[in-house]
């Protein structure tokens, strides 16, 4: 390639794409079996709301703490920690009892998530 990007960067702009676009598809998969969740764990749309606000909550915080923490760590370890954290919680939430835990472990999905963008941008510009 005479662009001076060399196969290997292609790869990890292509990884990176791969990881958010996971995330993103993770969560329209979530909304599909929001009715089958309520009515598991007797949910109202009130307490559904606050599980999805508890994802939002989180990912809202820590988007703007990521970037420096990935600038800080490095894209390769602050990128692998936001998708480790985020594999972590979407594995966790088969462990889900209750709209709490249910709650809690979108919080820290959130959290992970909210690396996903900033690190793919980091690493489409390095």
């Amino acid at each position: 390639m005479k662009s001076g990007a060399s196969r290997l960067h292609w790869l990890m702009i292509g990884l990176a794409f791969a990881a958010t676009a996971v995330a993103y598809m993770e969560r329209q998969a979530f909304s599909v079996v929001v009715p089958i969740l309520m009515d598991q764990f007797r949910m109202s749309a009130v307490v559904y709301s606050r599980v999805i606000f508890a994802f939002m909550l989180a990912y809202t915080i820590m988007n703007g703490v990521m970037g420096p923490v990935i600038d800080v760590l490095g894209t390769r370890v602050g990128f692998a920690l936001a998708a480790t954290l985020w594999s972590v919680a979407a594995t966790l939430q088969a462990l889900t009892r209750g709209p709490w835990s249910l709650g809690l472990y979108r919080f820290l999905l959130g959290m992970g998530e909210a690396g996903s963008w900033p690190g793919s941008v980091k690493v489409a510009a390095e």
